[in-house]
């Protein structure tokens, strides 16, 4: 019942007595040896017996203190087996993010990004002293920090430099991350790490270039959390600097809920970027409607898009889903009544007739409000030239929409003379019948744009599809490749309009919301939409509950209620 090592512990005299105590075979019977023992002497025997005796006296004492000296030995080895297995290495980003799409970003990701960008415009010794070594990027891997434990360990003395920076337009620190909505985010992150420092939120929506511009002039900020094309237009008006800049943080891997990064889908918000600013200042105001206005902005796509690419305009603030809003329009006049097109519905007032008293095609504060900018994608090839990226302008709408909503009014004449004794809406820059010179059959009510407009959004942020990739042209057959692109902009400004339920005032603003482009790809599942599969669960769960509940009322109480009470 004792090991080997055990016997050799105790020693050969003990390890005998021991083994022979708890009864082990060792060959020999002990009453034997006993009757041997006794016919040598009576006093012998009895010193035997009584050495015997004191052994397993002894035998007995030690026994319990081997048992838990033991006991304790396998606990520990227990234990030290369960804290081996509960040692885990740290997971990093890159092993978590390794098998899904698209891959994890890494240093030779932006260095790519950054020479691709300006491949085109500086020379090679130029570019090669953009090159950004290994030295200058820090080791952010580690899944297990926050944003404020990252930056405790990557910036040890933050009080110190904070205290040191004293210069305005100019901030320490520098993070740029893909949306407003993660600027806030990151910006509550950031409580345990700043200390004293004071952070600035430098994202467009709700936010003028110029007030942040004032921000940064009036006062010392440490810490910048924006968006890139904000902090691009910052810039370019010199209202931000880099010379105080130590730390710049990019936000490359974190993905929204349609698991997009920051440079993956190339969403380009236009309102003040580049060039455009002149625009926008010169279309605030209505009496400037008229005024043609041209802009451009430049941008890098760093992956090819594969297939089929859309061309998206998108608004974010405008509310097409006001109620008085969309009842502002004459559907009798889109379908193409005639009595329609000369007397428009009372729906559309105040927008049904002009000063002139000459009615309105098409009518109403919808029409009133189309979006008019038009677009000119262009691509820059590897020996530096710009070609214009086709895309296919015909065929966007909804089928119904086309082919039943909306027609012109059917007559003998041309569209031109149709809609002779009608005016356009007041701040359109073409006639109804005029919208599309190139092609004289998307003309009148429709056309395309003008279609894909009158469908109103649900929501205040939307996009709408503009156009389509033409892959018949040699250099886009495969899809959109990687490389520079320029979006080319006829300005427009929309205009809100509101009426005093009680006075006959027209009050016209600028609309203060913000206008992008944005380029993507489908798949064969469809878009990722959070909203619809969630409201179909939750109604599909209630309803289930409901059949349940009346299920077994049905059972118990029977079909002709006898057992109710």
């Amino acid at each position: 019942m004792f090991s080997a090592m055990s016997c050799r512990k105790c020693g050969s005299g003990i390890g005998v007595c021991l083994l022979e105590a708890m009864g082990d075979d060792l060959g020999d019977e002990w009453w034997d040896q006993g009757e041997d023992l006794g016919d040598s002497g009576g006093e012998d025997v009895h010193d035997v017996h009584d050495s015997h005796d004191s052994q397993d006296t002894q035998a007995a004492a030690e026994e319990p203190k081997k048992k838990v000296a033991k006991k304790r030995k396998l606990q520990t080895q227990e234990a030290d087996k369960v804290k081996k297995k509960k040692t885990v290495q740290k997971k990093t980003i890159t092993d978590v993010l390794a098998t899904s799409e698209p891959a994890p970003g890494s240093p030779a990701d932006l260095r790519s990004l950054v020479q691709s960008h300006f491949s085109g415009t500086r020379s090679v010794i130029e570019q090669e002293e953009l090159k950004l070594p290994e030295s200058c990027f820090l080791t952010s891997n580690d899944l297990s920090h926050s944003l404020s434990s990252y930056l405790k360990e990557v910036c040890p003395k933050w009080a110190k430099v904070q205290k040191q920076h004293t210069q305005t337009h100019s901030v320490v620190l520098l993070i740029v991350c893909s949306s407003a909505l993660r600027t806030i985010e990151l910006i509550k992150q950031l409580t345990t790490f700043k200390g004293e420092a004071k952070v600035l939120k430098l994202f467009a929506k709700h936010i003028k270039a110029e007030d942040q511009m004032k921000l940064l002039s009036k006062s010392v900020a440490h810490i910048g959390v924006g968006t890139p094309g904000r902090l691009s237009t910052l810039i370019e008006k010199e209202g931000l600097s880099l010379q105080g800049l130590r730390y710049l943080v990019l936000d490359w891997n974190y993905r929204d809920q349609k698991q997009r990064r920051m440079v993956d889908i190339p969403e380009v918000d236009y309102t003040e970027a580049g060039s455009c600013g002149k625009c926008l200042e010169t279309r605030k105001y209505p009496t400037n409607a008229t005024i043609m206005c041209s802009c451009a902005v430049n941008f890098n796509i760093p992956k090819m898009f594969l297939g089929d690419v859309f061309f998206y305009y998108g608004l974010i603030n405008f509310h097409q889903n006001l109620r008085r809003y969309m009842d502002s329009r004459d559907d009798a006049q889109l379908v193409g009544r005639k009595n329609s097109l000369k007397a428009p519905s009372s729906y559309c007032e105040p927008f049904a007739y002009d000063p002139n008293g000459v009615p309105i095609a098409p009518c109403g504060a919808v029409a009133n409000s189309r979006f008019n900018d038009s677009f000119t994608l262009r691509y820059r090839t590897s020996d530096g030239n710009e070609i214009d990226v086709p895309l296919i302008r015909k065929g966007i709408t909804w089928y119904t929409d086309k082919n039943v909503k909306f027609h012109n009014p059917k007559t003998n004449s041309t569209l031109q003379q149709t809609f002779q004794g009608t005016a356009q809406p007041r701040y359109w820059q073409r006639p109804v019948y005029d919208l599309d010179p190139s092609d004289p059959n998307n003309n009148g009510f429709i056309n395309d744009d003008l279609i894909v407009w009158m469908r109103e959004a649900a929501f205040p942020n939307f996009k709408k599809l503009y156009g389509i990739l033409n892959r018949a042209h040699d250099s886009f057959s495969q899809g959109l490749p990687a490389g520079n692109y320029s979006v080319h902009i006829s300005y427009s400004i929309l205009h809100v309009h509101y009426l005093a339920l009680f006075l006959c005032v027209i009050i016209s603003i600028y609309f203060h919301g913000r206008k992008e482009v944005v380029l993507t790809t489908l798949t064969w599942f469809g878009g990722k939409n959070s909203f619809l599969p969630i409201a179909y669960l939750v109604s599909g769960g209630l309803i289930f509950i409901v059949g349940v509940v009346l299920t077994v009322v049905y059972v118990k109480v029977g079909r002709d209620g006898k057992n109710m009470e």
